[in-house]
């Protein structure tokens, strides 16, 4: 189980987010250096960091390759370049100050299990990611799948859907991701949406 934390240099904005988080016994964090303390302490970490308070910091130990501490980035703006930047750092989550508590939650959810959560804005943004369907060789067993995570399927719900073992289901949703050249299943989501994937009608 996660603990959560709240890192920055600004009480306001710790304030904010314990206000977007009311039924969780968050951490504050004035520095990263004391959320990694905090991280190797608890061993599960996630931390909301607001994004200023990360892009000052340089060399290898702004990297966050610890499993144990898993970073959320809450931007006042989005930049596709300071995204990527951030991602190579090895953050889990980002998302936008505009950010409702919902998805805030759904975003702890879903690092929690290992996924990378982004924000709804960089569909806008995807480039260079395969537009249609027929040039893509997905099997069909993998049309199928890529129809439930149209849905918003997890895994376990893909499993029971199509009737294969989770194991498996993970299997072909990393195949997906590499056909697509995406580096997360809700960008291949996305890619599904825009495909009609997520239609009742189409036929695997």
């Amino acid at each position: 189980m996660f603990k959560v934390g709240v890192c920055s240099s600004s009480i306001f904005f710790r304030g904010a987010i314990k206000g977007l988080l009311p039924n969780h016994d968050l951490m504050e964090f004035e520095t990263i250096h004391d959320a990694r303390r905090a991280a190797a302490a608890y061993r599960c970490v996630q931390i909301i960091v607001h994004e200023n308070d990360l892009l000052s910091e340089t060399g290898d130990e702004s990297k966050f390759s610890d499993e144990n501490l898993r970073i959320i980035v809450i931007s006042p703006r989005f930049n596709q370049a300071n995204l990527a930047r951030l991602i190579d750092r090895g953050i889990r989550g980002y998302q936008l100050e505009t950010v409702s508590s919902s998805v805030l939650q759904a975003t702890l959810q879903l690092v929690a299990l290992d996924e990378i959560a982004l924000p709804s804005v960089l569909a806008e943004h995807l480039a260079g990611i395969p537009r249609d369907v027929a040039y893509v060789p997905l099997s069909a067993k993998e049309l199928v799948v890529m129809r439930c995570l149209a849905k918003g399927y997890g895994n376990k719900e893909i499993s029971r859907s199509v009737g294969i073992a989770e194991a498996t289901t993970k299997v072909h949703v990393k195949a997906i991701m590499r056909k697509l050249g995406v580096s997360n299943r809700t960008q291949a989501a996305v890619w599904a949406v825009r495909n009609g994937l997520d239609q009742a009608s189409f036929h695997a």
